[in-house]
């Protein structure tokens, strides 16, 4: 009882006006909840399963109101055990915890606004520091669930064990739907404790046993009371709101590991003969968290408790829950790892969004024994996004380097060209306007730019000065914000502390707060154009930026603080290509450099956040460079060539000759990294209204020369029979993108793989699955359709699906146009595939097919020299 006592007066503590007008910018309220007691049971039924609850929210008055606004949806509550207790400070006083609730009138349940209006008899007592009034709203209720509920709702799945389908309730709140769950003040920024009681049923007819509660809070003591049941109490939560809260009830067991160097433990629950099938993403998690100790170098437990991970068999968990930090529930198909079923895809996936999460945890929750909160949630995104790429990269696929800190590689790039995709059109913010949001009101057609964007900014900056250094600084700051604020504004006046080098540095604008702030309060991002004048020596270069779209509009001169780095040719006499530490601006900025007719490549190490779009002459020189040595240029650096040189010609920047000049080295090209550029940077094609003009027929040119030089490496992954995860990964993306460009041998390859997984009934081989999926929506191959597949081949065959959509979408809104001049683009017979591939979609009119069967004849006349 003493501990609770405690725990309510820290809670009311916390919710005092002082706090909140300093923390939380004085929130417009009149009642704030400090804490939840939930007493819950489930019953799990096949026919009819509900929970039933007794609520009990201690609140305080901020305004003398008669009317307590409440959010309810969905809930049948007893209108008689409705009761609103004035809570008096001496329990031994007469008029202690009166009920006053207006007996007349006592209250009034909106179901279709999803309000709770409560009556009283007097208006409530203003909370003060001379008036420490609380009151207790109570009440019971109860809620039927099923698989299509709201908050709460149950998932079904059979079990092979005990060959009978088992039942499980699990949460989903955020952002909004606690309502659904419990009467509750649905405020995203009202923190609260909350304390639970769960009372387990036994097995008894219909109603199935549940040996398994998760809630967000430890489990305190576990008891038996009449009637069988089973009764667990859970320690009060710290504060936190109600879109983080987390409850999950099943049948499930567990396996557990333990960090090395704290008490960190992670648990995943699981039916308890499908375990093993778990073990994957158990001991990746630890590792995170390892990876992450040794980062920060302080022992210091991310959570007060364990990690719950749960496998959930619904289409309705697709990825962790931003907020939770103690009960990580997901789609079984996202962490589950079945050696002849799970595709090295979906491995890169599941760990990718656990190294996410496990950051955001690091980086604060309300399960620290200090709550660390970032002001701007949107930037601590941001950063858990880069953290989890770095991670991945020490990780190294299991294969820890020895280096001492591995540099970010092909995530970097990834990172990158994933926010640039969507980082171009007028309409897209600037980061700063996410100020005001949490994560969760963050829209989803912009996560992906606030979460790669602001991580490829940081990795910007990393390479601009230094990687020890940038680290040092980061890790440093931290640690020194632990249980406290961190804003963007405080970031970056400790990271100019920990990096500026000198006087100089300093007053020229070039620190690391001038470069970040400069993006974060613009959008999009540059293109540089850069000018070689060779007519004098040294040579001059001017590099001028300005805003980068695909589409016409949106190319005014742009003011980026950009960092710039590079490197030439022949660096014999170069002045300042080793570590160039300078900015530009938005004036054209000059400067000399002796380049012996060589060539320049900007971005360096290709971290920066802008393209670089070189006169004819620089372009060439480069591409003659590509063909007779590639190997000259760091891979890094091809990379970033690849995917500027597609995206500046869809840009309408640089003419397709040019581009396919600059690129028809490619089929010498072996590295994983350069080929992940190039098929990320041919899903730019599919840009709607882009500067190209893009039809038909142009596209099939690009598909075309692409095949060409895909084949050689095809060949060679396919030959492969390497299982390391690096080379499957590699050798999964080739074959899809062979496939996307159609190129024959590719699409025999995997018919053959089809027919011998229908002739001799064995699984399709997991790393091709998706793109054989492709293959056959594309075909409309009529036996696919009847196939029963699992939940992690679905999910293969809902991406494929999708893409298929995509691409005929893209397809029906552009013109067929004309095929290029038989001298430009000549296709090898060998690279034409089937009439059918290169239809425009079904659903297009009869007379857009027969024009395009006519254009596609007239492409084989040329290329047969008829």
């Amino acid at each position: 009882m003493k501990m609770y006592q405690f725990i309510l007066l820290l809670a009311i503590s916390f919710a005092s006006a002082e706090h909140f007008e300093a923390e939380e910018e004085c929130l417009n309220y009149t009642v704030y909840p400090v804490q939840y007691e939930i007493t819950l049971m489930p019953y799990l039924a096949k026919e009819s399963s509900y929970y039933h609850c007794d609520l009990k929210i201690t609140v305080i008055a901020h305004a003398s109101v008669q009317v307590i606004e409440m959010d309810a949806k969905d809930l049948k509550i007893q209108g008689d055990s409705i009761k609103v207790l004035d809570v008096c400070k001496h329990p031994n006083t007469a008029d202690c915890s009166r009920d006053i609730v207006n007996p007349a009138r006592p209250f009034e349940y909106d179901a279709v606004k999803g309000k709770l209006y409560i009556y009283l008899s007097e208006p409530l007592k203003v909370y003060n520091s001379n008036n420490e009034q609380f009151y207790y709203i109570m009440m019971t209720f109860y809620r039927h669930v099923n698989e299509e509920s709201t908050g709460l709702f149950l998932s079904k799945y059979y079990d092979d064990a005990d060959k009978v389908w088992k039942y499980m309730f699990t949460s989903r709140l955020s952002p909004n739907k606690a309502k659904y769950v419990f009467p509750c003040f649905d405020n995203p920024k009202f923190e609260s404790s909350f304390k639970f009681r769960v009372y387990l049923p036994p097995a008894d007819g219909e109603v199935q046993m549940t040996n398994t509660s998760l809630v967000i809070c430890k489990e305190l003591r576990r008891q038996y009371a009449k009637d069988n049941m089973t009764v667990i109490e859970y320690m009060p939560s710290p504060q936190m709101p109600l879109y983080q809260l987390g409850i999950h009830q099943s049948q499930y067991a567990s396996s557990q590991a333990k960090a090395k160097s704290t008490n960190d433990t992670i648990f995943v629950w699981a039916p308890a003969h499908e375990l093993v099938y778990y073990d994957y993403i158990l001991f990746f998690g630890r590792d995170m968290i390892d990876l992450l100790h040794e980062y920060s170098t302080i022992h210091r437990a991310i959570v007060n408790g364990p990690i719950n991970i749960v496998a959930v068999p619904s289409n309705r968990v697709n990825g962790y829950e931003i907020g939770s930090w103690s009960l990580l529930t997901n789609g079984v198909q996202k962490i589950v790892n079945i050696d002849e079923l799970t595709s090295i895809k979906q491995i890169e996936r599941m760990n990718f969004e656990l190294a996410q999460q496990l950051s955001r945890i690091w980086l604060g929750n309300p399960g620290e024994e200090e709550w660390t909160r970032w002001k701007e949630e949107w930037f601590k995104e941001g950063m858990a996004t880069y953290f989890a790429y770095y991670l991945l990269a020490q990780y190294n696929y299991g294969r820890h380097t020895t280096e001492p800190r591995a540099p970010l590689g092909i995530y970097g790039l990834q990172m990158k060209h994933k926010a640039m995709a969507v980082d171009w059109h007028r309409n897209t913010p600037a980061l700063e306007l996410f100020n005001s949001s949490l994560a969760i009101e963050i829209p989803a057609r912009h996560k992906q730019l606030v979460t790669m964007k602001t991580g490829a900014l940081l990795w910007m900056l990393e390479n601009w000065i230094g990687s020890e250094k940038f680290h040092q600084a980061l890790v440093k700051y931290i640690n020194s914000r632990r249980g406290k604020y961190i804003s963007l504004q405080d970031f970056m006046t400790a990271l100019d502390k920990e990096t500026v080098e000198c006087s100089y540095q300093f007053f020229n604008g070039s620190t690391s707060s001038r470069i970040l702030k400069s993006w974060f309060r613009q959008q999009g991002y540059p293109v540089i154009n850069v000018q070689v004048l060779r007519d004098r020596i040294p040579n001059a270069v001017q590099l001028k930026q300005r805003q980068f779209s695909f589409t016409p509009d949106n190319r005014e001169e742009s003011e980026y603080l950009i960092p710039i780095s590079y490197l030439v040719q022949d660096s014999a006499n170069c002045y300042n290509c080793y570590q160039p530490r300078f900015t530009i601006g938005r004036q054209t900025y000059t400067f000399g450099e002796n380049l012996n007719n060589g060539w320049i490549i900007l971005n360096r190490n290709a971290s920066g956040y802008y393209r670089v779009n070189y006169d004819d002459t620089t372009w060439k020189l480069i591409a003659k460079t590509l063909r007779e040595n590639h190997r000259s240029i760091d891979e890094m650096n091809r990379a970033q060539i690849a995917n500027d040189v597609l995206a500046l010609y869809v840009a309408g920047d640089l003419d397709q000759r040019l581009a396919m000049e600059v690129l028809g080295y490619l089929d010498q090209e072996e590295s994983a990294v350069v080929w992940d550029s190039v098929i990320s940077g041919f899903e730019l094609m599919k840009i709607e209204g882009a500067a190209c003009n893009m039809t038909h027929h142009i596209y099939w040119e690009w598909e075309d020369f692409l095949a060409q030089k895909v084949s050689k490496i095809f060949e060679s992954l396919t030959k492969n029979k390497e299982q390391q995860q690096k080379i499957r990964f590699y050798r999964s993306n080739i074959i899809q993108f062979a496939c996307e460009v159609n190129y024959k041998p590719c699409l025999k390859y995997l018919h053959q793989l089809y027919e011998e997984h229908r002739a001799n009934k064995i699984r399709l081989e997991p790393d091709s699955r998706e793109t054989c999926y492709y293959m056959l929506s594309n075909d409309s191959y009529s036996a696919f359709n009847y196939e029963k597949l699992n939940a992690i081949e679905q999910a293969d065959k809902e991406i494929a699906e999708h893409r298929v959509r995509e691409k005929n979408r893209f397809f029906i809104k552009i013109s067929v146009g004309e095929p290029s001049p038989a001298e430009f683009v000549m296709p090898t017979q060998s690279t034409l595939i089937p009439v059918t591939e290169k239809l425009t979609p079904a659903n297009e009119s009869s007379v857009m097919k027969i024009s395009t069967f006519i254009s596609i004849c007239f492409i084989l006349l040329i290329s047969c020299n008829i």
